[in-house]
């Protein structure tokens, strides 16, 4: 017979309070690995809706000033440009979407030979095909307008941006240099 103080564990018990401690563990591993891949996606999407929004605000600052939107590339084209007004100086923008980022350049009106900036990032994670569409003066609004559909992974932005220095009778290819 055993005297209390003898006795221990056996082989056993430490073999299933084992199994129960890993599977404890893995349950627990699993659950943070879980709560990290949401909050990573979570703080990506929060970042791109950040960045389209940041640029949306741009553009309408620029677009609304425009003198001119280009009518070439065509309609859903990746790359469009419009003639702004900067700082009471003409300048000529270029946007372009390409693996994946919107992206801007500029250049000065009117300039032979032209030097265009370096391409600006605007916003990143771009899934969209045919971004910008043209959209002509019509009968009951007189201005040239420019429809953005941005798209990401996490979000879709669409707006129009109406181009309130323009008119019927407004230029639509003052860039085509740059091109």
């Amino acid at each position: 017979m055993r005297k209390a103080s003898d006795a221990g564990f056996t082989l056993v018990d430490v073999i299933v309070s084992s199994t129960v401690m890993m599977v404890v563990l893995t349950i627990f591993t699993t659950s943070i690995l879980s709560m990290y891949r949401s909050a990573n996606s979570i703080e990506r999407k929060s970042v791109a809706q950040s960045q389209l929004g940041i640029a949306l605000q741009r553009l309408d600052r620029e677009v609304r000033y425009a003198r001119g939107i280009s009518t070439t590339p065509a309609t859903g084209a990746t790359t469009i440009d419009f003639l702004s007004v900067q700082n009471l100086k003409d300048e000529c923008v270029q946007l372009r979407v390409q693996a994946g980022v919107l992206s801007q350049r500029t250049w000065a009106y009117g300039e032979s030979p032209i030097r265009p900036t370096a391409w600006q990032p605007l916003a990143s994670g771009i899934v969209s095909t045919a971004p910008f569409t043209y959209v002509g003066p019509t009968e009951r609004l007189g201005y040239q307008q420019l429809a953005i559909d941005l798209k990401t992974d996490a979000d879709q932005e669409q707006a129009t941006f109406t181009a309130l220095n323009t008119s019927r009778n407004s230029g639509n290819d003052y860039c085509a240099a740059g091109r």
